[in-house]
């Protein structure tokens, strides 16, 4: 006998619904940045699954975190939203399986964009779908699974992004396995954003790369923001460990911080 359970996931409640929104859903790009000079943006969401998707767009406020998002407060909403200055369109859609369609973001005609930054998230959530899983057992499992997925977008008026390191250390993970852990400090009057790069010089050899995190952004309602980098392995030899944190997208080519650490030789 099949057991049937309803739920519904949400990628801004819990990591499970990452799983379920990228193998069902996708939405493309990561974020956008909307100004005077760019007032326009374009996602994409596209139907993976074999089933029909019927989904609704809107506006969600998310404050940023030291390790990721949370529904923001009515007193942070009034000073973050750019709900208040942007369209979106279209409101409802459906797609087909392999189907992908075009949600575009623009600026209000009119408004006056304030000083500095603002950002909204678009969120993408589509009516629940019986799913079935996998068991090992006799009995089959199906799930109706609603999915959710989201993306910011950020309004900007300013161009000064700056951000700092400010507490590194190196760590073990469960494995025993070294990563790094870091803090990045925003400053500035805008956000910045890029990648996290480690790189290692080990005592008379050639440089290599340790490990990197890619989509890594500096919010400036989140005084700091923890980043970990598994690298793998259990040890380190003598040699000096390099830590950058470099632009990309619009900041391509900038470095916004950089720092070298002496590692000593394993006991």
């Amino acid at each position: 006998m099949a057991i049937v359970v309803n739920f519904c996931v949400s990628l801004l409640l819990t990591l499970l619904a990452v799983t379920y929104a990228h193998a069902d859903m996708g939405l493309a790009p990561l974020r956008q940045v909307l100004s005077v000079e760019q007032p326009r943006g374009t996602f994409t969401v596209s139907n993976a699954s074999e089933h029909i998707m019927d989904g609704r767009v809107s506006w969600v406020d998310l404050s940023a975190t030291d390790i990721g998002y949370a529904p923001a407060t009515p007193d942070a909403r009034s000073h973050l939203s750019a709900a208040p200055y942007l369209m979106v369109s279209p409101a409802q859609f459906r797609l087909k399986p392999g189907e992908r369609m075009q949600v575009e973001v623009w600026i209000k005609d009119g408004v006056e964009i304030p000083k500095g930054e603002r950002r909204s998230h678009l969120l993408i959530e589509t009516d629940a779908s019986r799913t079935p899983i996998r068991k090992a057992s006799n009995s089959g499992l199906q799930v109706d699974v609603g999915l959710g997925i989201s993306a910011p977008v950020i309004l900007r008026n300013g161009d000064d992004a700056k951000a700092k390191f400010t507490e590194t250390r190196l760590l073990r993970d469960d494995q025993g396995l070294l990563m790094l852990e870091t803090t990045i400090a925003p400053r500035g009057n805008i956000s910045s954003y890029g990648r996290l790069v480690v790189n290692f010089t080990p005592e008379n050899a050639p440089t290599r790369e340790l490990g990197r995190r890619e989509n890594v952004a500096g919010f400036l309602d989140a005084p700091e923001r923890t980043i970990t980098v598994p690298f793998g392995f259990v040890a380190l030899n003598a040699g000096e460990l390099e830590l950058r944190f470099e632009g990309s997208d619009e900041f391509e080519g900038v470095l916004f911080d950089r720092r070298l650490f002496d590692v000593a030789p394993p006991d």
